[in-house]
């Protein structure tokens, strides 16, 4: 008897489509005929807009949530992402779980037989590429009826299918989302591919291909391949963590065996691993998909030009990253996003500091499952369900919903006050989104946050705010000179290390700059020195030992910065605890705000 799992999709059949449309590949080949194994969950609404399309990555496939029928061991690959109650929720989403071409968990592949020869394709299955899977995955979509998804989202090679889905049929995807992806292979990582493609070829079982009509499995070479894999996908702190230098064999000896046998923990983990995977893949699938994934450059048409390979894409894009990511890092991610951004593309961007590695995408971070959660929650919103009969709880590892800061915040409406109708801002520090909010709901204003706090980025995307999570003092790269109209910085300047710099860096994508601040030359802060203290008010209501404030400053202080950093002032306005103060009365205030922009006439 099966057991259920909490909040699962339950038992799941998988269903086989087969297509007799020749499907012509970016090779110049053509499969006349193939199968596709597909398993769905959920239910498709009235008018097919609640599609959500999940793309798998190398040792993947169709079987994404539930307990497969035919074994019940077999929970899906991302059963903590889809399902009842789960940040893709089935009782919204109708989600679709496609096997590529190629693969060997049903869909035609190398070990499938060929119509002409009734024998297995074996070496002779054309290679494929990314794109291909996107139009084989849009026949599955069309025999669906379903036109356009609410979204295509995917994790590793899964968020490069996403990324060809917005770009190939931008007019068919609302919602993008990738997930520790990257927008093309690094040598490295090209390098340690080729090196589980030799380990499998040079096998002497490997026999060319076609190892099928010689009735054996490479398996040494393909054991070999998923352990050279299996370490790319988990952090060094992971491995020392789980393994550290271990023996297998008690420690009371401190003697090695002096040999080359399994001797430490981790020896026998990818051993085990790698055994465990030539007993269930084929060869000749993992050489085809690791091929695809060093073929997978979108700006090889573009010259290089990741923005302009992007421009035809027309969904709005959720991309995240693992810190400890060392085989798809951060940095690919943000190449994405700034490209997205040149382009003024909707994207939101997540960089989840997770120990695990690659592998972060597929378990279980509170972070990270609260960002896709919020996320999806907006897209369900967009589609105008009818949530009230779904019973619709947010789980556990959600904030609590909080009351926005702006209202209560003097300065976030002054500076509201100040940004034009229809114009572009950047909000650095932008906090739970609540200026951009306001901005855009009043104001029909363009914008992106930057917020490094993940508890704020959740309440950003909780908001429906574009918001890019990002450490202010590594700069603003991601952004393109004037790329805004204004760039605000909140209460943020006096925690910055790098004062003269993000100022500069401000004026420099926006035409204005806007900076509030606590303003240090308030009397009773220098009354509370001359006691011996150090001052605590509403504005700076930390003690010394667990302040933020690094570099606190006066209105005189900021001025002549600005100064000899070649700003010129446009507007200035102070505040006091009971509201607004004339600046000339700079000891009376407790908060100023500054609008400026570049001096042309000292700009070098």
């Amino acid at each position: 008897m099966t057991q259920m799992l909490p909040k699962s999709v339950g038992v799941v059949h998988t269903q086989f489509m087969h297509f007799d449309e020749p499907l012509l590949l970016e090779s110049n080949q053509v499969l006349s005929q193939y199968d596709l194994a597909i398993q769905t969950y959920g239910t498709l609404n009235a008018d097919r807009s609640n599609a959500v399309l999940i793309c798998h990555a190398l040792n993947a496939s169709h079987h994404v949530a539930g307990v497969s029928a035919d074994n019940s061991d077999e929970i899906g690959w991302w059963d903590n992402m889809v399902g009842p109650g789960k940040p893709v929720d089935t009782r919204t989403f109708f989600v679709i779980g496609v096997n590529n071409l190629g693969s060997c968990f049903g869909s035609t592949g190398p070990a499938s037989i060929r119509p002409e020869t009734g024998k297995p394709w074996g070496a002779a299955f054309p290679v494929l590429t990314v794109e291909d899977w996107v139009r084989a995955q849009a026949r599955v979509a069309d025999r669906l009826g379903v036109v356009r998804f609410a979204a295509v989202m995917g994790g590793s090679l899964g968020g490069m299918q996403a990324m060809s889905w917005a770009i190939t049929c931008p007019e068919r995807v609302a919602h993008c989302v990738v997930v520790a992806s990257t927008p093309k292979l690094s040598a490295q990582n090209i390098g340690f591919n080729e090196v589980a493609r030799r380990a499998i070829i040079t096998d002497p079982e490997f026999h060319g291909g076609d190892y099928y009509a010689h009735n054996t499995v490479p398996e040494r070479g393909l054991s070999v391949a998923r352990m050279i894999g299996h370490i790319t996908y988990l952090s060094d702190d992971d491995m020392a963590e789980k393994f550290g230098r271990t023996r297998r064999q008690s420690e009371a000896s401190a003697a090695y065996d002096y040999g080359y046998g399994v001797e430490f923990e981790v020896e026998s983990y990818l051993r085990y691993q790698g055994e465990k995977f030539s007993r269930y893949f084929d060869a000749n699938t993992y050489l085809l998909i690791t091929r695809a994934l060093d073929y997978f450059d979108p700006a090889r048409h573009t010259g290089g030009d990741l923005a302009l390979a992007l421009a035809p894409a027309k969904a709005s894009f959720l991309l995240v990253s693992f810190a400890t990511d060392w085989r798809f890092p951060p940095s690919r991610s943000r190449e994405i996003v700034e490209a997205l951004v040149k382009n003024e593309t909707p994207v939101t961007y997540a960089e989840i500091d997770a120990p695990h590695g690659h592998d972060a995408f597929l378990l279980d971070d509170s972070r990270y499952h609260g960002v896709m959660y919020r996320y999806f929650e907006n897209i369900a919103k967009s589609l105008l369900l009818d949530q009230a009969d779904k019973q619709l709880a947010a789980p556990a590892l959600l904030l609590e919903a909080k009351t926005s800061e702006f209202s209560s915040r003097l300065d976030l409406m002054k500076i509201a006050q100040w940004i034009p109708q229809s114009s572009r801002v950047l909000d650095l520090g932008c906090g739970d989104g609540a200026l951009l909010e306001y901005l855009s709901n009043h104001q029909n204003v363009r914008s992106v946050g930057v917020e490094l706090s993940d508890d704020r980025v959740q309440l950003c995307v909780a908001k429906d705010v574009q918001v890019v999570q990002q450490n202010l003092e590594n700069g603003l790269a991601l952004f393109d000179d004037q790329r805004f109209d204004t760039a605000v910085l909140s209460q943020t300047l006096q925690s910055m290390r790098h004062t003269e710099h993000i100022l500069r860096e401000m004026v420099r994508v926006a035409k204005v700059g806007v900076v509030s601040f606590p303003n240090f030359g308030y009397w009773p802060h220098g009354w509370s020195l001359l006691k011996g203290r150090m001052p605590v008010t509403g504005q700076m209501p930390y003690a010394w030992y667990d302040t933020p404030n690094i570099h606190l400053c006066t209105l005189k202080d900021f001025e002549d910065l600005c100064h000899k950093l070649g700003l010129r002032i446009i507007d200035r306005v102070t505040y006091g605890p009971d509201g607004e103060v004339s600046w000339l009365a700079g000891w009376r205030s407790t908060l100023a705000l500054y609008r400026f922009t570049l001096d042309q006439s000292t700009a070098v």
